[in-house]
């Protein structure tokens, strides 16, 4: 049943009811009241309301071909331009990406400071001592949510340490990211050589750590933020060959905690449960909306 939906369900009965009923758009309700709630704002006289609505929607048919001809979309959108969301926090280094409530207010743990020192550590190239001497004189906040807002598709990601969410909801705290990994890791001595991989987890904390001023250490020069995604990594199977061409993947365990930037983080993933405590994860990304490393930068 988790694969098969009332859409999924739906779209089985779509033949047989044409040709018992006629064309949809005959007998569907839901693009019927859409269109209705559309015109409605087109009615300004009470006289004449039939004139009134006919002038509104050819009008608004001559203002999409102007849309269309002139690629003025957004210039001449009737829509209000969106606000803000409440309590949400940007930063300017991150544009790509908006902090949503609910914000934790208890003071962090010494487990989570632990795995929040490996990111600069890693980067910067420093030991955990150094690390952790800069992370004293930081502002660290814990939030709940992060929302894509660098295009329409954008997804908003839950962590899954705060909030509460109702039983029957929709898990978005799985995720798919990215990470360069040494593929000579395991020779000390020869010349690292990256390639980015593809991996799954659960994303379990969101943290914005903010220095105030200059750390030489660690090659920061001024004010600066990094906001992080501690994600729990599923310890994936071989995969299906049958099932390659499908980006479905399958886990039973959890492993190791990554803490990683956010802008690696790419896309929600789904899951269905199976037998044996298995979990299958359906990426619905594809291959056209990946990252691809491109030596010294991330290309999207």
């Amino acid at each position: 049943m988790s694969t098969c939906p009332l859409t999924v369900h739906a779209l089985l009965h779509i033949a047989p009811s044409i040709k018992f009923c006629g064309p949809v758009w005959c007998y569907w309700a839901f693009p019927m009241e859409r269109f209705c709630g559309s015109i409605q704002p087109g009615i300004r006289s009470r006289r004449f309301p039939w004139a009134s609505m006919d002038r509104y929607v050819f009008e608004l048919a001559q203002l999409t071909q102007i849309k269309t001809l002139y690629n003025l979309g957004v210039e001449l959108s009737l829509r209000d331009p969106p606000t803000q969301t409440r309590g949400a926090l940007s930063d300017p280094l991150y544009p790509s990406c908006l902090l949503l409530l609910p914000k934790s207010e208890k003071p962090l743990g010494s487990g989570q400071l632990r795995s929040i020192a490996t990111a600069p550590s890693t980067r910067s190239g420093v030991s955990m001592t150094t690390v952790n001497k800069a992370l004293k004189a930081a502002i660290i906040d814990e939030w709940g949510k992060v929302k894509q807002v660098d295009s329409d598709e954008g997804e908003t990601m839950r962590s899954s340490s705060i909030g509460t969410v109702s039983e029957d909801a929709r898990d978005a705290t799985f995720v798919r990211y990215e990470m360069l990994v040494d593929k000579k890791a395991r020779r000390t001595k020869a010349a690292p050589e990256f390639e980015l991989q593809t991996f799954y987890g659960q994303l379990e904390h969101i943290y914005r750590v903010h220095f105030p001023d200059a750390i030489p250490e660690l090659d920061i020069t001024g004010p600066t933020t990094y906001i992080l995604a501690a994600i729990r990594a599923c310890t994936l199977k071989a995969d299906d060959p049958q099932l390659q061409d499908l980006d479905i993947h399958f886990y039973s365990q959890m492993g190791a905690l990554d803490v990683i930037d956010i802008t690696t983080v790419q896309s929600l993933v789904g899951r269905i449960g199976l037998e044996n405590s298995d979990w299958a994860i359906v990426d619905r990304s594809g291959g056209l909306a990946r990252a691809m490393w491109a030596g010294d930068e991330l290309v999207q």
